[in-house]
């Protein structure tokens, strides 16, 4: 299945790419002509890759990760077009992990309502709904590792996509390009990037946000489902462990607030939910951005504070410093550095660079 998927992708490409050299030739009136005309005015393609370098030093943790590696993060390729001015899709494939990503149709007939339906990026937080090519730090926030569908969640790393219907749109426009409320609401199987659902319930997602002043956006989100799955639980004083299988609770809401310029964005926000069967996890972050050469040269600075369970004190802080040179709006090198300290005295240092290119 997998080696399907990529030679369906690169078949596109071949029939996509050529079209930037074709332009001055004269019109071919061929079956496989009119195919690719059709593709070049109907059909556009990005891509970009992230790769680079990590140093960890964990000597107060008992891990067997490496110290320091290099590393292939992400290979995206991605089509999208419109079928009509209001009918349009993408499909977005990553070359890693050979996953199709998303395959979606969007049915936009008004501003104010569009409807998509396939595999997407759910409607819940901010920063999930963020393309990791522009995401300002090399990694994303830790809520969006545990608690929005990727590798510390307990649906496992999704990359915070799942199968389902999605409703949205703008309303009161109060410039060119801007709108006072911006909201979206979407129904998803709550299994990932799996086709099946794995219980008999749905999952369900809202997203709302407010912009009182040009560039201020404050929003609201909540995710309500259940994933069927096995967990353990240990007997202290035997030491026996039973197997459970049940749907867990994957409660969760948060509030975010963004305030973006050209130069300038600064992004915070607080989440909290249902983990795992009995875990509470809470969680708040802080982000400033700033070009301090337009374009070109950024700094950022960011703090975290995650707490995997209310119940017990086990809270984590994380401070990220860091940087990034842009050479285009896509290609970049970013490095950050980054301090885990934890309450059981133990702290954790890591240093990232990393280079992405893009088109």
């Amino acid at each position: 299945m997998k080696n399907t998927r990529l030679l369906f992708v690169i078949w596109m490409l071949f029939l996509v790419l050529p079209q930037g050299y074709s332009q001055e030739k004269k019109e071919d009136s061929s079956v496989l002509g009119q195919v690719n005309g059709f593709l070049s005015k109907h059909v556009k393609l990005t891509a970009y890759g992230q790769f680079g370098y990590s140093y960890t030093d964990r000597k107060d943790l008992d891990v067997s990760q490496a110290d320091n590696q290099f590393f292939g993060r992400l290979g995206m390729l991605i089509l999208s077009g419109d079928i009509t001015d209001k009918l349009s899709w993408m499909v977005q494939y990553e070359l890693f992990t050979s996953q199709l990503l998303k395959l979606y149709a969007c049915y936009k007939p008004y501003s104010f309502f569009q409807v998509k339906i396939g595999r997407m990026k759910t409607c819940f937080t901010l920063e999930n709904q963020m393309s990791s090519s522009v995401y300002e730090t090399v990694n994303f926030s830790r809520v969006i590792e545990r608690l929005a569908g990727f590798s510390g969640d307990v649906c496992g790393n999704q990359g915070g996509r799942d199968m389902g219907l999605q409703v949205g749109g703008e309303l009161f426009k109060t410039s060119v390009d801007d709108y006072f409320l911006e909201y979206r609401v979407g129904v998803y199987n709550g299994s990932g990037l799996s086709m099946k659902d794995h219980n008999d319930a749905k999952d369900f997602a809202a997203w709302f946000t407010v912009q009182p002043v040009k560039g201020l956006k404050m929003g609201a989100s909540a995710y309500i489902g259940k994933l069927n799955d096995d967990y353990t639980v240990g007997n202290d004083e035997t030491g026996e462990e039973t197997i459970y299988n049940t749907n867990m609770k994957r409660n969760r809401m948060a509030l975010s607030t963004c305030y973006q310029t050209h130069r300038l964005t600064c992004r915070g926000g607080n989440i909290c939910g249902e983990k795992m069967v009995v875990s509470t996890a809470e969680f708040f972050y802080a982000l400033g951005y700033w070009f301090a050469i337009p374009s070109r040269l950024a700094v950022v600075a960011k703090l975290e504070r995650y707490e995997a369970d209310t119940a017990v004190s086990d809270s984590e802080m994380i401070y990220t410093v860091g940087g990034a040179y842009y050479i285009t709006p896509k290609t970049r090198i970013m490095l950050n550095y980054a301090h885990f300290s934890y309450e059981k005295s133990v702290s954790v240092n890591e240093l990232w660079a990393m280079s992405q290119i893009g088109f």
